[in-house]
Formats: structure tokens, sequence, C-alpha cells
């Protein structure tokens, strides 16, 4: 149950009845002890009066031993008359006869065994010798297996004692004994009182009995007068507060409450109460003029929305036309621009191998236009092929593949050039890596950027190394391609695989190129279903780590006998017929190699 949906009414009825318990607790609590410090006190204050009365008694004894001495001797000299011990304790058996009470008198050695102490009166014999201050020793304690209460007084020798207890150590006293050698002022013993608590416990008892009943009567009253003060003042005006409320979420505008006379406080709620239902009964009154103009203004809004709504579409369009113009435009620009492109490259090789230059520039000067010829065609396909991926015209040519044979391709075609720039190029293939299904030209595309951007941005002397394993848990060919270039900042690491972009941008840059290189890769490995990331630090060089599965999916696969119709348009398509016999794949492999060292995307 909610602690917070429990009414107020109940909760100060658990806090008295909580309070209530407390206090008794505590009245008992205190009764009690009030009544047992009591009870001690008195018995004390009797234990004093009978020690100082047999004191008293022994006191007289000795001042008037002398007067029993002279009638206490018999004819044959031997001493028969009383003297103070006698007396004493022959009083005390009278007394505890006739009283209940039990008086002794207790010593360590006493000269009759009836006054030897028990274990309480040794305690308090041995306080007394401790601290001669001590005037008393008392405790409620048990005896013979019932409650008492326990008083001790010490008896001090005095001048009228020594006589029979003082010098000489040793010597027989009148009465027979040894006298103990005490001195004036030393312990001779201690009056020892025992006085039964029954009587006092049942009245220390009936006392606290009535105490508390006593005090139940007054706290009951008070807590009842302090509930219905609470119901009056608080509770009670509360509840017509809360009838009003109710009133108001039926649309009873108009309640108000008449002042509850109980407090300022709740004098205060009221009238704010009422001001508050006066506000909402005015807001009512205007709400509904409110809504229709909200309403109105609502119905412009939608109707200006929905003007919104058809210039979006229809700038929608324009734009989705605008897209298919520059797509087509690309793509026508780029066919029409490959074919004297292509022609020119033919010709330019042609001259280079069969021609007899008449100098040494006019070589440089053909192969600079082969060179440069190689690059634009590079950079014509690459934005043709990007074209046609946003057109959704590229499609996988699924078929087997075996990874080492294009590592192999690309090492030919990689190889020279690596040469050319005095770099340490390497392949390393792992013999657990299978057959794959994928597409054979789009993954050596992949591999060729990658190994080219690497070529592109390593040094002279520096390394550049392909790697292939397979991963059986994944199902993944791993391929990693490591280099020991410039390295790419950590905040380019992900943009390089955008269109165009590229780490330096500026119109003075080292490295040319469309940055088209790293898009496409990341394009054709994620038609695989795979993934394309790089590990790199500035200055510490960089590794591409490409995963495609074993087998990719199969949203985009393509019938592989009319795969080829694209690469023949990239390549092909476009060859005078004066070229005759110009090898294909020859001529893509110096493409690529002429093109990727000037590119490297």
């Amino acid at each position: 149950m909610n602690v917070n949906n429990i009414k107020l009414k109940t909760k100060f009825a658990v806090l008295i009845v909580v309070l209530f318990v407390i206090a008794l607790i505590g009245s008992v609590a205190w009764t009690s002890y009030a009544q047992r410090e009591q009870t001690i006190n008195e018995l004390r204050e009797k234990g004093l009066v009978l020690s100082q009365q047999m004191s008293a008694v022994w006191d007289f004894m000795s001042a008037n031993q002398d007067r029993f001495e002279a009638t206490a001797f018999a004819e044959n000299g031997s001493y028969q008359g009383l003297h103070c011990a006698v007396a004493g304790r022959s009083i005390g058996k009278l007394f505890s006869n006739e009283s209940g009470y039990l008086t002794r008198f207790v010593n360590f050695d006493p000269r009759n065994s009836e006054d030897t102490p028990d274990e309480f009166e040794a305690e308090a014999l041995n306080a007394f010798r401790a601290d001669p201050g001590l005037t008393e020793y008392y405790a409620v304690t048990k005896y013979d297996g019932q409650q008492v209460f326990r008083y001790l007084a010490p008896m001090k020798i005095e001048r009228t004692c020594l006589e029979c207890h003082g010098e000489p150590k040793g010597e027989i006293d009148v009465t027979g004994h040894p006298k103990e050698g005490w001195a004036i002022d030393d312990i001779g013993g201690a009056i020892s009182i025992v006085i039964p608590m029954d009587l006092y416990v049942s009245a220390e008892q009936d006392s606290v009995l009535q105490n508390v009943v006593f005090f139940i009567v007054v706290l009951v009253a008070c807590l009842l007068i302090v509930y219905f003060s609470l119901s009056h003042l608080v509770t009670n005006p509360l509840r017509k507060i809360r009838e009003g409320v109710s009133r108001i979420q039926t649309g009873d505008l108009d309640v108000r409450l008449d002042g509850p006379e109980s407090s300022f406080e709740m004098n205060t709620l009221a009238a704010e109460f009422n001001d508050m239902a006066h506000e909402l009964s005015g807001l009512y009154e205007n709400l509904e003029a409110q809504v229709d103009d909200r309403t109105a203004q609502l119905a412009n809004a939608n109707d200006v929305l929905e003007r919104q709504r058809v210039q979006l579409e229809r700038a929608n369009e324009l734009l989705r036309h605008d897209n298919e113009y520059k797509s087509s435009f690309l793509a026508m620009m780029s066919h029409e621009l490959r074919t004297p492109l292509t022609s020119i490259l033919v010709y330019a090789e042609l001259l280079n191998r069969e021609g007899d230059p008449a100098y040494e520039k006019e070589a440089e000067a053909l192969s600079e236009i082969e060179a440069n010829g190689r690059v634009l065609l590079l950079m014509i396909n690459d934005i043709l092929e990007m074209s046609r991926l946003d057109a959704g015209k590229t499609q996988l040519a699924v078929e087997t593949v075996d990874l080492g044979d294009v590592v192999g391709l690309v090492q030919s075609v990689v190889q020279p050039l690596a040469r050319r720039n005095n770099i340490s190029f390497a392949c390393e293939i792992d013999p657990n890596v299978p057959l794959m299904q994928g597409d054979f030209e789009k993954i050596r595309h992949i591999l060729e950027n990658l190994c080219g951007n690497a070529m592109k941005f390593t040094h002279e002397g520096g390394n550049v190394k392909l790697n292939a394993e397979y991963d059986s848990e994944a199902r993944e060919v791993v391929i990693k391609v490591s280099d020991t270039g410039i390295g790419i900042a950590q905040k380019d690491q992900q943009r390089i695989f955008e269109r165009f972009v590229q780490v330096d941008s500026s119109v003075s840059r080292r490295y040319n190129g469309t940055g088209l290189g790293l898009a496409l890769a990341k394009e054709y490995t994620e038609m695989h279903g795979g993934t394309i990331s790089v590990e790199s630090e500035l200055g510490s060089g960089s590794t591409f780590i490409v995963r495609l599965p074993e087998v990719p999916r199969p949203e985009r696969w393509h019938n592989p006998s009319t795969a080829g119709e694209d690469l023949n348009d990239a390549v092909n398509a476009e060859l005078p017929n004066g070229a005759g016999a110009f090898e294909a794949a020859q001529q893509g492999g110096i493409d690529a190699s002429e093109s990727l060292r000037e590119t490297g995307e």
C-alpha cells in the first residue's frame, strides 16, 4: 500500500498511538525507577536509625561497664556479669524476634562464632577498613532466597572498649578472652541489619500502578483533545477544500467556500481557493472563443503547410530531374571524352614503340602525353563508375574467385610502379584462404586502388605490403594493405572514404587525384557485404583493412555472362580500328600501372 494514499486523519491517529505507547513505556520506566530509589532511601534511613539505636545500646553498656563489674564476680573470682557484647547481641536477637528484622554484630575475628561475617558482610568490613571515612554500606540483594535490604554501619573502638579489646594484645581480659590490641577509632566490627522487602516491593508496585493509571488517564484525555482539535482545525477544512476541488473537476466553476473559521492559515487557503475558482470561471467563459481562434489559426497553418509541402515536392522533383541530368551528362561526357582520349593514348604509345623521335625532348613529350592521358582516362572512368553507382546500374557479377589470382594480377600491375619509385612491394597470402564468391573485377579494383594509394603516399625507399588471411569464426577474408608513408591524422580517417575528398584539398596540394579511389573501394566492399577501415598515425604509415565475406549478400548479384559489358565500355569499346590487336589485358595493366602512379586514390 502506498503511504501517500493514507488519509491524514489516519496518519494522525497512528502518530498519536505511537506517541501514547512511547510515553507509557517512558512513564512506567521512570515511575519504577523513582519508586525503587524512594524505597531504597526509606530502607536506608530505617537501617541508619536501627544501627544508631544498637550503637546507643552498646555505648550505654560501655559507659556503665564498671557498675556491672562491681557485682559481676562470684565468690571464686570468676566473671559472671553482663558486658556490652553480650547485651548488644541479646538485644539484637530480641529485636529480630519481635520485628522480623535480623540484627547482628560481625567481625573478622569474632569471640563468638555467631558473629562470623558472610560474603556481603565481609565486603562491607573490607570497605570500612579501606575507607575510614565510610559511614554505611547497603544494597538490595538476596538472603536465604529472599529479596532483602542489607545495611551495615561500622563500629569504632572508643576509650571504654580498650579495657577488654586494647593493649597489650593477647592479654586475658575480665571475660576470659585475649585482648585484640585495638586502638581508639579502629574498626572493631560492624552492625549488620537485614530488612525483608516483601512489604516494600508490594507497596512499590501499588504506587507504580497508581501512577501509571493516572498517567494513562491524563495522557488519553490529552491525546483525545489533540485528535479532535486536529480534526476541527485541519482535516475538516481540508475535506471541504477537497470537495470543492471535486466539484470543479466535474465542471462546476461557481463553487465557493465559506471561511472554515478554524485558523488564519485555513481561512487564507479558502480565500485563495475562491480566487482560483473565480479565475477559472473567467477563463472558461473565454475558452470557446479562444478555441475558435486557435482552430482558425491551425487551419491557416495547415493550408500554409500544405502549400509548402506541394512546393517541396516540386523542388524534390526538380532535384531528381537535375540529378538525372547530372548523371546522364557525366555518363555522356565521360563516354564522349574517352573516344578521342583513347585515340590519343593509342597513337602516343605507337609513336613511342614504333617511331624514332628526332631528339630526346620529343620522346619526353610523347611519354608525358601518354602518361597524362592515362591519368585523365582513369579519372573519367572513376567519374563514370560513380555516376553508374548513383544510378543503381552497377551490380555484382558473382563468380568463384581465387584471391591468389587477383593478388597476382594486382602485383603485376603495381610492381613496375614500385620499382620506378624505389619502393619495396610484397604480397603474402595465408594458405588457409579459401575460394570465395565475389566480383573478380571489383575485388581487383579495390586492391589496385589501395595499393596505388599506398604507393602514392610512400616516399622513396619505403615499404608497401599486401597481406590476405582468413577469419574462420566470422567466415571472412581479411585483406590488409600496409605502408610506411606519411600516415593520416585521426580527425581525417573517416572522411577520406567520402567522394571527392582528399586530406589536402588546397589548390597547391602536393598529391593530385580526384578523391574517388577510396570512395569506390568502399562502395565495392560494401556491395559484397564487407567493411573497410584504416589504422594510421600521422608520420607512421597506414594500414587499410578490407573484410569480405566468403559468400556476399545476394541482393546485388548480376549475371556473369553480361558482366563484362561495363568493363568493355570503360576500356576496350572506344579503341580505334587502327589499334588492331592491341592486347586488352596488356592495355588494362599498363593503364592501371601508369595512372595509379599519378593518382593513387
